[in-house]
């Protein structure tokens, strides 16, 4: 082997190995660099990026992604929403007889309802002999904001549930047969499982007053 083929094979050995073509067609290992701040470029010399097939760059950006969702997280899991759907209220209903129950309903793209989260926050954490149920009626797509909403206020340590039905008017029904799904919903539940709703802020004299007689201070 002549001086300049020894040159370049060791050049080749010392390199690290680069995927060239259709990465699921093509043998071969490929050092990525994990690190988001180096833009995940690949060991060596790079005068042709602009070049690389698309399914190259796509397998970039992808984790990029996933190290900077484990460098946010440090690798935690997401809040755990319970699925709520077809027989779920009157699940809890059974599930807490016996003491008074508060079923809030609430969603992301309701004003009035991020406005009262802090007080039901405060009522949570200062009013005992009581139970409380949060229902977020967003899709997945919008779970991820309930979720930070949820931490702001104080509350990731309440009893939370997602709506886990595309049939949504079932779910209105099943809380009131006249509820349409207008938001902030309270359904207040007695320990004699006698039902009382509400459309409207935390401040209707209907669940002060119920609050006043079941719940202590």
């Amino acid at each position: 082997m002549t001086p300049n083929r020894m040159g370049a094979a060791l050049s080749l050995a010392t390199r690290a190995p680069r995927v060239i073509g259709n990465p699921e067609t093509t043998s071969g290992a490929r050092s990525i660099t994990l690190d988001p701040w180096s833009s995940l470029r690949p060991a060596g010399n790079d005068k042709n990026q602009k070049n690389r097939p698309v399914g190259l760059r796509r397998m970039r950006l992808m984790s990029l992604a996933l190290a900077f969702a484990l460098l946010a997280g440090g690798g935690a899991l997401a809040m755990d929403f319970k699925p709520y759907g077809r027989g779920a209220f009157g699940q809890l209903t059974k599930a807490h007889a016996g003491r008074p129950l508060v079923v809030h309903f609430w969603s992301v793209t309701c004003p009035p309802c991020l406005v009262e989260l802090p007080q039901w926050a405060k009522i949570a954490a200062e009013k005992k002999g009581f139970d409380i149920v949060f229902v977020n009626t967003d899709g997945d797509d919008d779970r991820a904001r309930a979720e930070a909403r949820i931490e702001k206020v104080g509350l990731s340590s309440a009893d939370h549930y997602g709506f886990a039905d595309d049939f949504v008017e079932k779910l209105y029904f099943e809380a009131d047969s006249a509820w349409r799904g207008e938001l902030p919903f309270t359904a207040l539940v007695a320990p004699d499982g006698g039902v009382v709703t509400v459309t409207g802020a935390v401040d209707d004299p209907l669940i002060v007053e119920w609050l006043e007689k079941r719940v202590a201070k």
